[in-house]
């Protein structure tokens, strides 16, 4: 691999786990953003708690690079042949 194929892989693993948290907070906060109405009653099963620990995100990035990497591999494979 090239230095620039990996340069934006670095920053294709940094960008996807946080497009994909925000894309998760977006979806479960869509209710708020629609808004409820206000005689809807709340029960517990309602509400999405959502709980990611801090380990979470550095491996959400090197499995994206790693899957840069293998993907990056098999085109530059068969661009070969």
């Amino acid at each position: 691999m090239s230095r620039k194929s990996i340069v934006s892989g670095i920053l294709l693993s940094l960008g996807v786990p946080i497009i994909v948290y925000l894309v998760i907070v977006g979806i479960s906060n869509l209710g708020d953003v629609l808004g409820t109405p206000k005689d809807f009653q709340y029960h517990d099963s309602y509400f999405v708690v959502m709980h990611i620990d801090p380990y979470v995100y550095p491996v959400l990035a090197l499995i994206t690079f790693m899957l840069y990497a293998v993907i990056f591999s098999v085109v530059r494979h068969f661009k070969r042949k």
